[in-house]
């Protein structure tokens, strides 16, 4: 379960480098589709993980979230790629609502904090 926790915490540091560089740099860079897909990558798998461990899915608000949040991820690191060889409007259109993007897996990051 550490593992999971380690991956999920690096997903954070990865996406949100991946989101913030490129809205202040004001252009999506190849280096940051890179870094976004390993941050997929680790929220993807730590997920799994968390999944295998618990056994089953448990639907309450941090489910539902991070459920939400790893699909949004998903289809905007597509849109990422897709953006990246695109440029122009697909980039504008990408640089406008990464951050939404990057907030919804916020939530879902920070309801799955353990309550003490």
């Amino acid at each position: 379960m550490l593992f999971a926790v380690i991956l999920i915490m690096a997903a954070l540091l990865l996406y949100s480098t991946a989101i913030w560089s490129e809205k202040f740099v004001k252009k999506l860079k190849l280096w940051m589709v890179v870094i976004f897909i390993t941050g997929f990558l680790c929220d993807l798998t730590g997920t799994t993980m968390m999944y295998i461990s618990a056994g089953k899915i448990i639907f309450n608000i941090h489910g539902g979230a991070g459920l939400a949040a790893l699909l949004i991820m998903f289809l905007h690191l597509i849109w990422a790629i897709l953006a990246l060889s695109k440029r122009g409007k697909a980039q504008e259109l990408f640089s406008r609502y990464s951050v939404y993007a990057w907030g919804v897996w916020l939530i879902a990051f920070i309801s799955g904090i353990p309550k003490r």
